[in-house]
């Protein structure tokens, strides 16, 4: 099952809402979901994706659909929710809901989960030893191949290094030394108990929710980590949806692969049909998608601000003027392209000036 479009009537934020996960008709198996806090990301996520498949209520005048492509009948089907609604689905001990055959997994923001992660990967483990005959050394080996082919362009400083007496899971850092999961740099393991584990666990014909995928994360990895759930998509045929405040997720997907929600007033619309996105400077992508108005400090651009209109009116040769450009010289460094800018400005007033 994959998700085509979600309608909201009268839910929290979501007065008339329709979210669009398909392009020219093709059901997107990754979508990433943007916008500032407030827009409704994770109530969108959590409480109305995730919770509603499981046992939940509508009260009021509420309702939601989902037009789904089943795959079990071949063809497109609507599910509703209203205030007479109540499933029968319950999340398990697993943290996922089995609903109609296929499974939903909800990734929170922030939460890791180390016992879960070394669940997997003990499992998958015991799979290999005692389902598929391999030695404890061979198994160990393949886990750190997937490992090492997984994130081969992140240049993670950690390799799997086998299980412990206690059944404790074990990696090697660059000094050789042997480390538990939870002794990993919290950015190590938002790969190890998110990406890693998703994989290793072989999870197929799913929705996945990813609630800020960007956690703990240097930019350098934001900008490869869409390709592990790009990856968990296309290779298991899973939908999987990503609520990002990241730039550089966004620079990495294309723009029919996006949806920003913005806030109007009381309400909450979402904006599709980009120019592009993919491979953009983040700069562009925080002034064209996520509609930034300034990419400095609002202090800072006050006082270029200042400066440039003060430009403007010939206003340029008190000492006020000096001492402040001097002293945005001396906190954003002389070559910095506004007060380059500004300082060409400046002088072609005072030609200009001289001519009078």
């Amino acid at each position: 099952m994959k998700l085509r479009k979600i309608e909201i009537k009268n839910y929290k934020i979501f007065k008339d809402f329709e979210l669009d996960l398909t392009n020219n008709g093709i059901t997107q198996n990754l979508v990433v979901i943007a916008g500032i806090n407030g827009s409704g990301k994770t109530t969108l996520l959590r409480d109305i994706i995730f919770d509603f498949f499981a046992n939940e209520r509508i009260n009021g005048d509420t309702n939601i659909s989902f037009e789904y492509f089943n795959n079990n009948s071949n063809k497109l089907e609507i599910l509703s929710f209203d205030k007479e609604s109540l499933q029968d689905n319950q999340i398990n001990t697993h943290g996922y809901i089995e609903f109609d055959k296929f499974k939903i997994f909800y990734l929170k923001a922030g939460e890791i989960n180390q016992k879960k992660s070394k669940e997997i990967i003990l499992d998958f483990i015991d799979k290999l030893i005692y389902q598929k005959d391999k030695k404890s050394s061979e198994a160990y080996e393949i886990v750190q191949k997937i490992l090492q082919d997984l994130f081969y362009d992140f240049d993670i400083q950690i390799s799997f290094n086998g299980i412990g007496q206690n059944r404790d899971v074990y990696f090697q850092n660059n000094d050789k030394k042997q480390i538990k999961i939870e002794e990993l740099s919290s950015g190590e393991q938002e790969l190890i108990t998110k990406c890693f584990s998703l994989y290793l666990a072989e999870i197929k014909d799913s929705i996945i929710l990813v609630d800020e995928p960007e956690g703990s994360m240097h930019p350098n990895w934001q900008n490869r980590i869409v390709t592990i759930y790009q990856k968990l998509a296309n290779e298991n045929n899973n939908q999987i949806l990503l609520a990002t405040h990241s730039p550089h997720i966004i620079s990495s997907v294309t723009k029919e692969q996006i949806r920003v929600l913005i806030k109007e007033e009381t309400k909450i619309r979402t904006i599709y049909n980009f120019s592009g996105s993919y491979g953009w400077r983040i700069d562009k992508i925080l002034l064209e998608i996520f509609r930034m108005t300034t990419l400095r400090t609002p202090m800072i651009e006050k006082e270029i601000s200042i400066l440039k209109r003060q430009i403007l009116n010939n206003e340029f040769t008190d000492n006020e003027f000096i001492n402040k450009f001097s002293y945005l010289e001396k906190m954003l460094g002389y070559d910095d392209i506004d007060l380059t800018m500004l300082r060409f400005e400046k002088k072609i007033r005072e030609k200009q000036n001289e001519k009078n």
